[in-house]
Formats: C-alpha cells, structure tokens, sequence
C-alpha cells in the first residue's frame, strides 16, 4: 500500500489505548470527588477544563515518552514518517513540551467547553449530563494529546531514525479539514430543511419566506433515521473506495502480511451487504442515541442553529471510529484477496 495512503488511514502505531483508558478512569474520579451528585455549573467548568487537560497532559505525554525511549533504544521506531518543521521547532524537553501543550489545549478545552454550553443555553448540568459530557470530551482530548506527542517524539530531529516499518499519520489538521467540515456543516442544513419540508417542520409562509420549526426530542428518530441513511452509505463508500484502490496498487506483500482478524471478518465481504450492515446500525443507534442526548441535557427542543451544530458534532464523533472499522475491514486478509480476484477476473 503507498506510504502516503497508509499515513492517512493508520493510528499512531504504539499502544495508546492503556493511557486513554487510565486517562479516563482519573477523570471521572475527579468527577464522583469534586462535582458528586451536584453537577456543576458554568463556572465550575473552567475550572474543571483545566485541571482535566493538566492530568490527561500528565498521564499521556509520561506514557508516550517511556514508550518511545524504549522504542529508539531498540531500534524499532518508524523508518518513514511525515516530517513536519513545526513539530521540529518544539521543544524536546518533556516539561516544556508539556507546559507549551497545556497552554495550548487548555484554551482550546475551556474556548470550546464554554461555547458549547452557551450556544445550547446550558447554566448548569446535573451530575448524570455531566458524567457522559465529559466522559466524551476527556476521551477526544486523551486521544488528540496522544496523536501530537507521538507525533513529537517520532520527528528526525529526536527519533534519529529506526527500522520499524509502521505507518504514523499526521495529526495536524489540513486545509482539506477545514473545508470537510464546511461541507459537513452545510450539508447538515440542507438535510434539516428538507426532512422539515417532508415531515412539516419547514413551512413557507404566504409571504415566501420559510419558517423553520425547533426540531423536538420526540421527532428526533426519524432524523436520527434518514440522517443514519445518508451517513451510512457516504462513509462507507468513502471508505471502501479508498481501500479497494489502496489494494489495487498495493505490493505483493500486502496479501502476506494481513491476517484474518475475527474482530472484522464477520462483516460481509460483498459492497451491498456492507452497506445495508452499516446503514441499519448507524440508522438505529442514531434514532436511539440523538433522543437519549436531547432528553439527557434537558433539551426538549432545539432551534435551527442549534440542530445544525448538535448534528454536527454528532456526525464528526461518530464518523472516525466508524470509518477506522470499516479501514480494518478492508484490511483484512479475505478482504483483499476477494478484491485480487476481481481485478484479475476482469484482466482475464
């Protein structure tokens, strides 16, 4: 498979779930200790924001770093990496790596944490609300903080080189991102406003303008419903496009070095029952998940605005773990050797 694929698709290859997960555990410690059965309000949560990206900082950049000395001392890290000057710039020293990541996650945590809470109108969260919020943003903070201080150590100026030969992605966002989001964004909008023509929730008015009713938790399925439709056949096909040109042009030694992982080879082979699989769980666990959400955070209705980025950020968390299972679908050793035997079916 070509490097600059490989680098698009791969997690960073060290073993970073152990430190997510203790990241995790710490935090919500700190949860049932300081904001038990209370919840917490507006203020509290700057406070919270802080300490939390102090010790996800803390748990994190110490488990990358013993890692990867050990790594550098036997040779194995990465041969091939995306070098980045930027990253090069950036201290070595773990303290001031750390204080520098701290300065800039802390802002970005307590920025966004406070936008989101003001935006849905949010002075107060009960303790339940509050577990799974910041269950959820601890674990998107644990994983970023991972991605970037791996993506530190393995740069030439620190690594000076190795034999390893697995693949690191480039967690720095791109200008493509930003313009996927847009693209997210707005196409979210459209789809509200045409399931509220379908279902009555856009109405135009007699003087041609077009009213927009609050979407409500109890019409939120049949959202969750339609919106796990279109979901589900993009990111598959994204997905499995991708993946099946990878392995069109990918070396011989692909086929040796997959295996057959039971994890993901009892999800079909053949495209449309991938898809018909994906699209009907993405469509119930949205019908399911978007209602739970609404009725949680005590939001009995949402207005067209807050829809758009509620479904927004539904559809980003969503979308990574989604699109890495289906990644190591089509890795998978049956998987590749049904799509060699198509290319030289029609070769023949």
């Amino acid at each position: 498979m070509k490097n600059e694929e490989m680098k698009t698709t791969n997690l960073p290859y060290i073993d970073n779930v152990k430190a997510i997960l203790i990241t995790i555990v710490v935090n919500i410690g700190v949860v049932f200790l300081f904001q038990w059965p209370g919840g917490i309000d507006r203020e509290g949560l700057i406070l919270d924001s802080v300490i939390c990206v102090f010790l996800t900082l803390c748990i994190d950049l110490w488990w990358v770093l013993r890692i990867m000395k050990k790594l550098r001392v036997e040779g194995k890290l990465p041969s091939q990496v995306p070098v980045s000057a930027f990253m090069q710039k950036l201290p070595k020293n773990p303290i001031a790596l750390g204080t520098l990541y701290f300065l800039f996650f802390g802002v970005l945590t307590v920025g966004l944490n406070l936008l989101i809470t003001g935006f849905f109108g949010i002075q107060q969260m009960r303790f339940k609300p509050w577990l799974i919020y910041k269950l959820i943003y601890t674990t998107l903070l644990s994983v970023k903080i991972v991605e970037y201080s791996i993506f530190r150590y393995v740069q030439p100026d620190w690594s000076t080189g190795g034999q390893g030969s697995q693949a690191v992605r480039n967690p720095i966002p791109r200008i493509g991102l930003f313009k996927e989001i847009y693209g997210s964004v707005t196409g979210n909008i459209a789809l509200n406003i045409i399931i509220g023509s379908i279902l009555g929730g856009a109405v135009l008015m007699a003087d041609g303008s077009v009213t927009i009713f609050p979407t409500t938790a109890s019409g939120i399925p049949v959202t969750g419903l339609i919106f796990g439709l279109i979901a589900g056949v993009l990111v598959t096909s994204g997905v499995v496009g991708a993946m099946d040109k990878s392995i069109k042009t990918a070396d011989p030694i692909l086929m040796e070095q997959a295996t057959n992982n039971r994890w993901y080879t009892w999800m079909p082979i053949r495209k449309i029952p991938l898809y018909l699989l994906v699209c009907s769980f993405v469509m119930i666990f949205s019908a399911i998940v978007l209602r739970a959400l609404m009725l949680l955070f005590d939001l009995p209705y949402m207005n067209f605005f807050q829809f758009s980025i509620f479904i927004t950020i539904y559809a980003t968390i969503i979308g990574k773990p989604l699109s890495s299972l289906l990644i190591r679908r089509c890795m998978q050793k049956d998987y590749i050797a049904y799509i060699v035997h198509k290319v030289q079916q029609k070769s023949a």
